[in-house]
């Protein structure tokens, strides 16, 4: 397939790699010109297991490409997905698919207002990735996708995703409850992200403190209370399977999640689209979520002390 990926950070990196391996014919974009100059100048930089490779992937700002695509794969952050879908406006059309992987709660409205004709997946992952420095990504352990076709997906285009993923090893895995999917996901890294992020550790790290299985508690209960009003089917027995599972100590990365390499590179973060979305959606339905509120106020507040 042809394919492009918007947003080719940690995340868009390592599918774009692991797409083009596969055989596929990928271009990373992005808005980031000394990530773009540096893939195009040495090639992408993929460490695994300790070893590095340079991998020639074509990478362009969006305006500067105005080829035909199969599949956009769309990993911008929750809170650049407005802009980067208005810089790819003229390479959305009814014959490209749209899947969507990018964290947080909200990307499926945000999408359909601007391109109501594609044929639309949305999803999540659990691969993870390390962007260190301007092309150059660290992979780590393996993952799996979980999506669900939205609208306009033939189920000719349908087959043809699912196998391309397969063929790439990402593992795809169709859902017929995506939006839980997300939901989970979201709670997830409402944990491991903001977590690692205020206490400055890997996840790994996070099983080393009694507070962080109190706190993570008072976070998930909140969750599920908003996703109840919401008519989402998250529990929290269900949350905490997901989130546990993630902590084993023969699961738990050697590696910062996405949310501090952000606070590291000086970027803001997506904690409006996790903690913050249901703080926002709490006090909305008179919810209480004074967890997730002063989380997201703390990330904020290092958002302001460290990126100024």
């Amino acid at each position: 397939m042809k394919i492009a990926i918007a947003g080719s950070g940690a995340m868009g990196s390592r599918f774009g790699y692991m797409l083009q391996q596969s055989g596929n014919d990928v271009t990373l974009l992005d808005l980031w010109p000394e990530h773009i100059a540096a893939i195009n100048d040495k090639g992408l930089s993929v460490e695994t297991n300790g070893k590095q490779q340079f991998v020639q992937i074509p990478a362009a700002f969006p305006k500067d490409v105005h080829d035909h695509y199969d599949l956009i794969l769309l990993f911008t952050k929750a809170m650049q997905l407005e802009d980067m879908l208005q810089k790819i406006s003229h390479l959305l059309d009814k014959e490209t698919a749209i899947l969507c992987l990018s964290n947080g709660i909200g990307n499926l409205e945000t999408i359909q207002k601007f391109a109501p004709k594609s044929p639309l997946l949305v999803g999540t992952t659990l691969w993870t990735s390390e962007l260190v420095g301007p092309g150059s990504v660290i992979l780590n352990g393996s993952g799996y996708i979980e999506f669900q076709s939205i609208e306009n997906v033939s189920h000719e285009t349908l087959t043809a995703i699912n196998d391309t993923l397969a063929e790439a090893q990402l593992n795809p895995r169709e859902s017929d409850n995506v939006l839980l999917s997300i939901w989970k996901k979201a709670c997830l890294n409402s944990v491991l992200n903001s977590f690692c992020t205020l206490l400055d550790c890997k996840v790994m790290d996070l099983n080393k403190s009694e507070y962080v299985a109190t706190l993570k508690d008072k976070v998930v209960l909140e969750f599920q209370d908003v996703a109840k009003a919401k008519g989402i089917p998250l529990t929290e027995k269900l949350a905490l399977t997901t989130i546990n599972a993630a902590l084993a100590p023969d699961q738990a990365g050697d590696h910062y999640p996405s949310m501090h390499q952000d606070i590291a590179s000086g970027r803001r973060t997506e904690i409006d689209y996790l903690n913050g979305a249901i703080a926002v959606m709490g006090r909305e339905l008179g919810i209480p979520t004074p967890a997730n509120e002063l989380i997201t106020e703390l990330i904020h507040a290092r958002e302001e002390v460290t990126l100024k």
